[in-house]
């Protein structure tokens, strides 16, 4: 799913699409890093993997309807919790060498979401699942919530990974108030730091490590439609 997305990006991006008009960065791509992205995009099927593991040792055992939807909220709640504390350790430098292959990308491309190191990867999934078998052991989970909430994480890391924004002007005055958008996560990437949460800015404003000109750069890109020329170009 992660590379249909990218294909659909990077289509999207030559076929100069209704949707990638409103360009984060005006800044070029080159060609080595749309390379080296499609080979560190080799083991982005590793998740489903370790999910196969699980379920052969008889994890998640729920398929009802209420333990579907029990369990995709329960998902959702964590992967912001482990993403945003994950993210914010491997921004260490003890811990940066893990996180350091997919900082490469300064401007995103339509290959950046799906382009991790193997160690990244690995500890994220592990991670991430290990501690949904051990509530599983409380609670009985269910196979397909956890299985929805990876198909909507491929989907809304390939939105935040595109060099253009699709939402709307009015955006951050409702439900981006709380979700994050491509221009949110493109800062993270061009400035190295901040706006650190996945799919909410929730845990980024309570602990302070939100850029303060988002919404202004976000208003700039869509509204005024004028794209950034400089990586650690500020509004503040």
């Amino acid at each position: 799913l992660g590379h249909v997305m990218a294909a659909i990006w990077y289509a999207a991006m030559k076929g100069r699409w209704t949707i990638a008009e409103r360009k984060i960065y005006n800044l070029p791509i080159e060609s080595k890093q749309l390379r080296r992205e499609f080979r560190n995009s080799i083991h982005t099927p590793l998740h489903a993997v370790i999910l196969g593991l699980f379920l052969i040792l008889g994890c998640f055992p729920d398929r009802t309807w209420t333990g579907f939807i029990a369990t995709l909220a329960l998902a959702f709640v964590w992967a912001e919790i482990w993403h945003y504390a994950s993210h914010r350790a491997m921004h260490l430098k003890p811990l940066h060498w893990i996180h350091a292959e997919h900082h490469k990308s300064h401007v995103n491309s339509p290959l950046t979401a799906i382009s991790f190191s193997f160690t990244e990867k690995l500890v994220f999934d592990v991670g991430y699942l290990a501690v949904l078998a051990a509530l599983d052991l409380l609670w009985p989970l269910n196979f397909y919530g956890i299985a929805g909430w990876y198909i909507g994480y491929l989907i809304i890391n390939s939105f935040s990974h595109a060099n253009f924004e699709m939402r709307p002007g009015d955006y951050n005055r409702w439900l981006g108030r709380i979700l994050t958008s491509t221009t949110y996560h493109s800062l993270h990437h061009s400035r190295y730091t901040g706006n650190y949460g996945l799919a909410t800015r929730v845990l980024d404003r309570a602990f302070a490590t939100e850029w303060t000109d988002y919404e202004k750069l976000y208003d700039r890109v869509t509204n005024e439609r004028r794209p950034l020329d400089k990586l650690r170009e500020r509004l503040d």
